[in-house]
């Protein structure tokens, strides 16, 4: 399994164009994106398969024609659900589309917009306008024929414009807008900790400490964020990282759950169970006849 900061963490392939584009097909059912969330925009959009996606706490299915917007600073998530599952993905910097000279559409639209202070609904599904751009623009930036970054900056104000116009989901306040940017900027140490300890035994008490909060404020907030109590968040990836281990034959399912943070085999198979709708040997003996 690729890991998915290999697609989503990396660095524009040129720092002088903002705009990167690319098709993701290597994601079998069950394989997830996890949450994370980054500064830039970022579009789906599903040419086969189906997946499900939670945006900011709200969830929902996807299939061929949808587009996906990821707003800035917006945690997200994604698991696949059928084995054909291949979207393109847009990121945008959006201080790509800014001018040298600060003009009324930079400060009016693309600058909130970028604050994340304008938030786009996240589905967007039977809008031909904003699927024929989206479109338009894969072609642009695909065949790279002459003229092609004039054409995919152009295609890319055009996108924002209908999106503006249609798909608007809030205008927040600069308060609004601080307490969330400091929010997320403070719990990212604290999902880095998960990800890195995760087979330890942590404590919600630890994780407040080390987010200087409360553990009632911690517990608030955190849920706010990911929309999981933590322990559901922890034993989710607890749940994922098991899938690895599966997929061999190196370990018995009770190595698996003691290597992946669990305590004893009968929670980790009754939740595995609860989650994914199959026994962790069934999940086994599934993929090795595939």
């Amino acid at each position: 399994m690729k890991d998915y900061k290999d697609y989503f963490y990396k660095k524009m392939p040129d720092v002088h164009f903002g705009v990167d584009i690319f098709l993701k097909n290597d994601l079998a059912r069950e394989q997830k994106l996890k949450t994370h969330w980054h500064e830039h925009m970022q579009m789906y959009y599903f040419i086969c398969g189906s997946a499900m996606l939670e945006c900011n706490m709200k969830r929902f299915i996807v299939r061929s024609q949808d587009i996906v917007v990821i707003n800035s600073n917006e945690l997200h998530y994604m698991e696949s659900l059928s084995d054909d599952l291949q979207f393109y993905v847009i990121r945008v910097d959006l201080p790509f589309l800014f001018s040298n000279q600060v003009d009324l559409c930079q400060t009016k639209y693309l600058a909130p917009l970028s604050q994340n202070r304008i938030t786009l609904r996240n589905l967007i599904r039977d809008d031909t306008e904003v699927l024929n751009c989206v479109v338009k623009t894969i072609d642009e930036y695909s065949t790279k024929r002459i003229g092609f970054e004039l054409a995919v900056k152009s295609s890319i104000y055009q996108l924002i414009v209908l999106l503006l116009r249609g798909h608007i989901h809030k205008i927040m306040s600069s308060d609004e807008f601080s307490s969330r940017v400091n929010s997320l900027k403070r719990f990212d140490t604290i999902l880095k900790f998960i990800a890195a300890h995760y087979t330890e035994k942590i404590s919600v008490k630890d994780l407040a400490e080390k987010a200087n909060i409360t553990v009632f404020y911690f517990c608030r907030i955190f849920k706010q964020l990911t929309g999981k109590t933590m322990t559901d968040y922890i034993n989710e990836l607890r749940l994922e990282k098991s899938l690895e281990y599966l997929q061999s034959n190196d370990l018995n399912i009770t190595e698996v759950a003691l290597n992946c943070g669990f305590e004893g085999v009968n929670y980790y198979s009754r939740l595995f169970r609860k989650h994914y709708h199959i026994s962790p040997t069934k999940f086994r003996e599934n993929n090795m006849e595939k």
